[in-house]
């Protein structure tokens, strides 16, 4: 009864720091290692917050008429199929190349989570690249999501934002929708050959959507200033404890 516990208390800070400056990832994936086991069993699992998290942006951004279902649609698809090939592959790696993995990803997400207003800048000149390129992007980036996870959605932002020139809040809705489809065909995936942890992985999600909802309603810049600080300490702390694991 306390793990349970526990894994709502997390889900719901998850969701709270994700929703007001993002990042929630390097909360939940990191935390599942330690208390599951590093590799297919923590990444699986996570994939059930993963989906709680991106599908509550998505129905919010969709809500306010961002999102541009037509014209995001072969993105959407490419990236759900890097994430098939992504998830397919997870099993086949060491655990010992997860612990290693997870340590050297989450400062480059950490970085990324501090400079996110770089990336979020309205642009006014922009010019596409290949078509190659962008669809490329599109399946790096859902690939990733499904072997690892944490940094997907924002990788596919980029994709769309910085590669296709698509306005911003348009952009991070297309981005929103590929990151429940990857994390979606993750979990199916994860799910068939038996690495999902349903109880633990639903608690943590509820506590993921309560958390997201307030982090909502109450997100303006001096609780950013707060709560990346926090983030970087607590993800900090989950790495020590994952070395030492």
């Amino acid at each position: 009864m306390f793990s349970h516990a526990l894994y709502l208390i997390v889900g719901l800070f998850t969701g709270l720091i994700d929703s007001i400056a993002g990042g929630g990832g390097l909360i939940s994936l990191p935390f599942l290692s330690t208390m599951i086991a590093p590799g297919p069993e923590a990444i699986g699992t996570n994939k059930i917050v993963g989906v709680t998290g991106a599908l509550i942006a998505l129905i919010v951004y969709a809500r306010k008429g961002h999102l541009l279902w037509r014209e995001g649609l072969v993105f959407c698809l490419i990236c759900a199929l890097g994430s098939f090939c992504g998830s397919s592959l997870t099993p086949y790696v060491s655990i010992k190349f997860f612990k290693i993995f997870l340590i050297a990803v989450c400062p480059i997400i950490l970085w990324m989570v501090w400079n996110k207003e770089r990336f979020f800048a309205e642009r006014h000149l922009h010019k596409k690249p290949p078509l190659i390129l962008f669809l490329g992007a599109a399946f790096i980036s859902g690939m990733y999501d499904g072997f690892f996870g944490p940094g997907g959605g924002t990788f596919m932002f980029l994709s769309v934002y910085m590669g296709a020139g698509y306005p911003l809040l348009a952009a991070i809705a297309i981005s929103k929708l590929a990151n429940t489809l990857t994390a979606s065909v993750a979990l199916v995936n994860f799910a068939r050959n038996g690495y999902v942890h349903w109880v633990e992985g639903s608690v943590m999600a509820i506590g993921m959507a309560v958390g997201a909802f307030i982090g909502a309603s109450y997100n303006n810049k001096k609780a950013v200033e707060i709560v990346r600080p926090v983030l970087t300490f607590v993800v900090i702390l989950l790495l020590v404890k994952i070395i030492y694991y």
